[in-house]
């Protein structure tokens, strides 16, 4: 169990990566996709967060947990933010080319990797 926890970690941040970092190409390529959080485009922060992620699960860094929790945390509460703004009106995320806002599937993905990360360290 641990062993698939471990893969899905993988599989599930790298393939948030490699979204994330098409968005930040169409970011700098069109402008205006990502909503702002202090001039910063969203996109480009939930991409850090990503790599942070995928840092810490590699375990380059001694203390690879809080690092792990940290950017899946902060990449958590704007998906969580962003997703509550889609529903009630008051921010608009970029969307899939099949219509769904994207920071509903950031917040899954998150979400999914936080618990995936509790199950790992559970399981040790």
């Amino acid at each position: 169990m641990k062993r698939t926890a471990v893969l899905l970690i993988w599989a599930i941040a790298l393939l948030g990566f490699a979204g994330a970092f098409s968005l930040v190409q169409d970011e700098l390529a069109s402008g205006n996709i990502c909503p702002q959080l202090e001039g910063i485009p969203a996109c480009h922060i939930i991409l850090g967060c990503f790599a942070a992620v995928l840092i810490s699960h590699s375990g380059l860094l001694k203390d690879r947990f809080l690092l792990f929790y940290v950017g899946a945390g902060i990449a958590w509460i704007m998906a969580a933010v962003g997703a509550s703004g889609e529903i009630f009106g008051w921010m608009e995320c970029p969307k899939t080319e099949s219509g769904i806002p994207m920071c509903y599937l950031s917040f899954g993905i998150f979400s999914s990797l936080l618990i995936l990360k509790i199950i790992q360290v559970r399981l040790r």
